[in-house]
């Protein structure tokens, strides 16, 4: 239960809207970044409450872009191809947002962890981020030149010291790992490079497996936060990542079950059990963003294919925060990330980018 006076903060922007207050006492918590609440109000609307927690910076962007989105959203003409959540209003001063509660409604991740996220999710994804990239970014321009600038987070950057008195043990391991090869780091900088080259579009900016909804058979792309220009492959190098990250955790956890150690190596190819079982997924969202987007970019499969290995070794960060040391796992998932990246070119068609 959130303190007395942030339940006041989130009733009085409720009352404003003329939803009435939160019905605390069934009300229940979501995970995250921010401070996430399901529950009734007043009125007996069902809501999704988010407070954006962070830097005045931080909380800038996340208003504003979440805004940028659902007005460009209204009129793209693709709502029902890009399904999202309905935004009810939010409150810059109190940092509040309100969505209407798809009731029922489950995230990706414990879909894919059910084994229930099929082709046709996937292929529902792929229509969705190919309609999300075919939106005019001429809207978008104003917003990121008015937007403060975020705190640069990338884990090859220098640290700063409250970064470094904040960071785990296991977290300042993989910035050491990561800061110190050379050849990651020399990659990455050319993706940079060739991720600037292409002509930018509207990308979701955060696009990972729970930010999809999954209700009565149908795929909703939810969390405006991060809505920006940039390189469609970052989207689709999200995704992909996503399920090639899945599939090797789940992997590893087999074997530690077992009690055997982690393997030092993956040996990714097509016939490689874990990822044959997953690779239709990538199949199908491919083919669908393929067909929505049919004239993509030179060289996407490559700069998708590494934007899938830079979002493996995120989420090595990410789970690093929440670690001691930095696990065999983890080396396990940087020597994959690392060997992708440095040939795209042959790991674009084991991940399923082919020819249509």
């Amino acid at each position: 239960m959130p303190a007395v006076r942030d339940r006041r903060r989130v009733d009085a922007v409720l009352d404003r809207f003329g939803l009435g207050g939160l019905d605390w006492a069934t009300a229940a918590a979501t995970g995250g970044r921010n401070d996430n609440w399901l529950g009734t109000t007043g009125t007996g609307r069902r809501v999704f409450v988010k407070t954006i927690v962070g830097s005045r910076a931080v909380v800038a962007h996340g208003l504003r872009r979440t805004e940028a989105f659902y007005r460009a959203h209204a009129g793209s003409g693709a709502q029902d191809t890009l399904r999202t959540t309905t935004l009810i209003g939010q409150d810059d001063q109190a940092a509040v947002q309100i969505f209407d509660l798809l009731d029922g409604a489950r995230d990706g991740r414990e879909t894919a962890k059910d084994g229930a996220f099929d082709s046709t999710l996937a292929a529902q994804a792929g229509e969705a981020v190919g309609a999300l990239h075919n939106v005019s970014p001429a809207s978008l321009h104003a917003v990121e030149q008015a937007l403060p600038p975020l705190p640069d987070e990338n884990p090859l950057a220098g640290l700063t010291m409250e970064m470094f008195y904040a960071a785990s043990a296991a977290e300042l391991q993989v910035w050491r790992l990561l800061q110190q090869d050379g050849l990651i780091r020399d990659a990455l900088t050319q993706l940079d490079r060739d991720a600037a080259e292409v002509p930018p579009v509207p990308v979701h900016g955060d696009l990972r497996l729970d930010q999809f909804l999954i209700a009565g058979g149908r795929l909703y792309l939810a969390d405006w936060e991060m809505f920006q220009l940039g390189d469609p492959a970052s989207d689709l190098g999200g995704f992909v990542g996503e399920w090639l990250h899945h599939a090797v955790t789940r992997f590893l956890g087999e074997r530690m079950k077992r009690g055997t150690a982690p393997a030092p190596t993956i040996a990714l190819s097509p016939t490689w059990r874990p990822w044959r079982q997953t690779r239709p997924l990538a199949e199908a969202f491919w083919l669908a963003y393929r067909t929505a987007r049919p004239d993509p970019s030179c060289g996407l499969a490559s700069r998708v294919t590494r934007f899938a290995a830079w979002h493996l070794l995120l989420r090595v960060v990410t789970d690093a925060r929440f670690r001691a040391r930095l696990d065999g796992s983890g080396h396990t998932l940087i020597r994959l990330a690392k060997m992708i990246m440095l040939n795209p070119d042959r790991f674009a068609t084991v991940l399923g980018l082919g020819d249509r």
